[in-house]
Order: C-alpha cells, then structure tokens, then sequence
C-alpha cells in the first residue's frame, strides 16, 4: 500500500520527513523497496520550503532486507517485496492523527493532504507537477481515475504533492540520509558542522556537501526543523555505512535517521526544447547574449539572450556569489545555455554552459612601423609618431583577452536547488534498476 503526505511543514517549523517517520513509526508496518523524497516545481509560490513530498510503500515484507534507518532505538528494514497488511482508511487514519500531533496547522500556507494507492500512479501527473502548476481538484480527479483515496486536511493542497510522489516514475534516482532530533533546543556548533561536511565529501558518491568559498556547511539545515542534517549520494551501496562511521557523527545527538531515495540533482524540473516561456516555469534556453550584463545596486546582475528570435531576460542574484563574476563577464554574441526559473518574465539561472565566447577588438594607435613606439592620435585619421613624426592614417583593432572562456559554470553549493543536477554530476546520476 503506499501511503503519501505533503504540505504540513511551514517556514517557522517541522518537516514533512520527520512527520512520515512518525507515520512509519505508529503504524508498525515494513517498508517496501524505499521511502521516497520528492521534490516537484521550486518556482510554485504557495510551497512552504524546499517543496518536497513524501511517499513509502508499507505492508508485510518478504526476502531480503537491508537496514535504512532507525527510529527512536528500533531499526528500519527495506524489503525487496511484500503484501498487503492494512487497507486505506486505517492507514490513512493513523497518517492523520500524525499529522494533527506534529503539523503546523495555526499557518496560513500549511494544507496537508494524505493519498493512498494499491497501485503507482500514472507518471504523467509528476510530470505536471515537477514542471508545471497543477490544481487540488486536477489531484481529486486524478487519485480518484487511478483508484486511490485521498484525505484534505483545511484546503488540502498537499494532496497534490502526494499524489506525484506516488507516480515519480523513479527514472533518475539519488539519495539523501536525514538525521533527526526530538530535542527542540538542541544546537550544533559551527565547528562541528563545517568538520563534518567537509567528511562528508570523502565518501565516494556524496555530492552538495559543503560550499567551501563561502564557508557554508550545506548538510545542515538553515531554519527552525527537526531536521539536523541531511547527506546527499548518486551511490546506495554502502553510503549508510560509511556516513554512520564519519568521526565525529555521534556528536550531533541525533534520535532517528533515515534513508530516503529522491529526484533530487535530477533537472526533472527543467523543460527543454520549448519555444514558449512562462513564469513559474524552468527550462534550458540556447541562444545568444544581446547585451552586456548590467548590475542594480551592485548585487544583482542582469542580461539579455535572444533564443528562436525570441528577447528573454536572464538574471544572476545575490545568492549566487561569485556566479556572478561569471555572468557580468558575458558579451553580446557569446552563445550559451542556460538553465533556471522564470518569475516575473526573468530567467533567474542557476547554471550556465558557455558554448562559443565572441571575439571583441579594442581600437587604438597604431604602431610606427619604422620605430615600434606607438603612435599619438592628433586628429581624425591623423596619428603621428612621437619620434620620426610618421603619419599614420588607420587606426589599428588589438584582440581583447576575455575573462570567460567556453565551458560548464554551476552557481555554488549555497545557492544551489534541490533538484538543479549540478555540472560534476554528468553520467553520475543512477538510473531506475540500480542495486540497492
């Protein structure tokens, strides 16, 4: 049976995954092949966080299983297999009192909604909402037609994520291993948490560990969440093991983790090849810079591209640090892609290949050809010679050396989406049917 769950979080506090250990905790089922982290559409404006949803699929196991967790002392299993132990509504009525315990409902934006299916949902619907804007009654009628059952807690919107978890279609999969604390006012030193991101990236597979320019220890969550830290692998195989003997892991206090799958690092978020372009939408756009990058106040920076004979203005924010001294080096007539969200009609980028940089020439003096001095500009057309007086009617146009030259350009780990793949991470990315 899978059970699904999205929107209880908001920006003050909880997290949707400490809810689905809880969930997994109450209803004392195994679980089948993985629990699944999914994160859909970054640009939609009512989403609370970082916009993931959570499914699993729970029943009674059958052969081989493999540890992912621990909850509260007690180890969590994977099977490879399993039947069904528990029908819809009693599923779906502890996932409920879990949510009513620990979601912040006193928020405006928190809509929790529960799905659950005998069966995976048809992959069109994660599709449209990895990429698009999708409706809770467009989820209704969808959960309905596939044979599954849906809860609405207030408007229910988060039914809407639930359902796509249901039909990720699994087709690129990495991995995150979250740690939780049930302590509220448990704090991690600055030092720790730098030292272990920076152990964190000696594990082969891991990726987004640590933003070394900017002193950033990106396994370790900014805001107010049970979450204590979360480390991210295209490689399962012995990515448990090795993370639970990092030096100095135990300092953190933590009282459960778990090991999830997720389209995180996927680009499933991103639209390719399109003509048309609209907000809260992100895709991949070849074409040609048109104009030089401009700053407002110093911090943002802004430019132009014409793809399909089409005008679209690009952006590089604050955020992305030192991506920036990258984008203002960009010139009319480079030819680049660029991959990001659009709001408000401008493509904030996220990642950058520069294909072809043009070539610009700077005008100057030219050279005596009899004294190898340069020559003084006394007119139009008129440069003269310092020493023999030669006359020279042409100026001359010197290669400028540029400051950016073709290749792959990420923002930094800072800055970074749960679901932008980064540049290193080409052919790294499993795909569905890898080894567990």
């Amino acid at each position: 049976m899978f059970l699904a769950i999205d929107d209880t979080d908001s920006p003050n506090k909880m997290c949707t995954t400490f809810i689905l250990t809880e969930i997994i905790h109450d209803a004392g089922l195994d679980i089948i092949g993985m629990p699944r982290l999914v994160r859909l559409n970054p640009t939609i404006p009512f989403k609370t966080r970082g916009n993931a949803s959570l499914a699993v699929q729970l029943g009674k196991g059958v052969g081989e299983k493999k540890k992912i967790g621990s909850i509260l002392g007690k180890e969590i299993f994977s099977y490879d297999s399993g039947q069904e132990s528990m029908d819809e509504s009693d599923l779906m009525d502890i996932a409920e009192k879990v949510i009513y315990r620990y979601a912040d409902l006193d928020y405006e934006g928190t809509n929790p909604g529960i799905v659950a299916s005998k069966k995976a949902f048809d992959p069109a619907f994660y599709w449209k909402t990895v990429r698009e804007v999708s409706k809770i009654d467009e989820a209704e009628s969808f959960v309905m037609r596939n044979g599954g059952r849906f809860r609405k807690i207030k408007n229910g919107r988060g039914i809407i994520g639930a359902a796509a978890a249901i039909a990720w279609p699994r087709n690129t999969v990495t991995y995150e291993l979250l740690f939780y604390s049930d302590d509220k006012g448990h704090q991690i030193p600055r030092d720790l948490k730098f030292g272990l991101s920076q152990k964190a990236e000696t594990i082969p597979g891991t990726f987004n560990n640590i933003d070394h320019e900017n002193r950033h220890a990106a396994i370790f969550p900014d805001q107010s969440t049970p979450v204590l830290m979360g480390i991210r692998s295209v490689i399962v195989e012995g990515f448990l093991d090795n993370v639970l003997k990092l030096d100095g892991i135990s300092d953190i206090h933590y009282s459960r983790f778990m090991l999830y799958e997720t389209n995180q690092a996927s680009d499933d978020h991103i639209i390719e090849n399109s003509t048309h372009f609209e907000d809260f939408h992100s895709y991949r756009i070849d074409g040609i810079i048109s104009i030089t990058p401009y700053s407002i106040n110093g911090s943002h920076y802004f430019s132009e591209m014409v793809s399909d004979g089409k005008r679209i203005k690009i952006a590089a924010f604050e955020p992305t640090k030192e991506f920036r001294k990258v984008f203002r080096q960009l010139r009319p007539m480079d030819i680049v892609s660029v991959y990001g969200s659009i709001k408000n009609g401008t493509l904030n980028v996220e990642k950058m290949q520069v294909k072809t940089v043009s070539k610009i020439y700077e005008r100057k003096a030219p050279v005596c050809s009899s004294c190898s001095v340069r020559t003084v500009n006394k007119g139009l057309n008129d440069y003269r010679c310092p020493i023999c007086g030669k006359k020279v009617d042409i100026p001359s146009y010197e290669l400028i050396k540029r400051e950016i030259s073709p290749g792959l350009y990420d923002v930094p780990v800072s800055a970074r989406r749960h679901l932008s793949k980064p540049f290193s991470l080409l052919d790294r990315s499993p795909r569905t049917g890898d080894a567990f």
